[in-house]
């Protein structure tokens, strides 16, 4: 295997998060030339880029599936008031409704106020929040 080969491939290899003890195996490379291969400037930021695009799309989808739980949660939501309005507030059953309703109300203020933290690497991408985590509001 070609040297540029083995270093494409040592780059994905610490984009997956693989350790240099696991790359030199896989690679039949000792660990300090790998030590030596990521010391230069265009295999770091290749491996940083690559990480970092990992973290994107792991945002992306979590942003995807937080939009899919809303839209289902506002939905519900509209179903219940609807039910509420055509209801006669003296029926039996429309305290369990109002319970519903106040209930998904919560639900969907919680879903609205949530952040996330995504994967602990500091040498990554940093968003001064000084612990090694990054936080960021999906709408951001």
């Amino acid at each position: 295997m070609k040297v540029d080969k083995k270093i494409a491939e040592f780059i994905e290899l610490r984009i997956a998060g693989n350790s240099f003890d696991e790359i030199a195996k896989i690679l039949s490379v000792a660990k300090s030339t790998l030590i030596e291969w990521n010391k230069k400037a265009e295999v770091k930021g290749a491996i940083q880029e690559g990480k970092a695009i990992a973290i994107n799309t792991i945002v992306k989808a979590f942003q995807y599936d937080r939009q899919a739980r809303l839209k289902a949660l506002l939905a519900l939501s509209k179903r219940i008031n609807d039910e509420l309005k055509s209801r006669d507030l003296k029926d039996v059953s429309t305290d369990k409704l109002l319970q519903m309703s106040v209930a998904n109300d919560g639900r969907l203020q919680k879903l609205l106020d949530q952040r996330i933290q995504i994967g602990e690497n500091p040498s990554i991408i940093t968003f001064d929040s000084g612990d090694g985590y990054f936080e960021m509001y999906l709408d951001e």
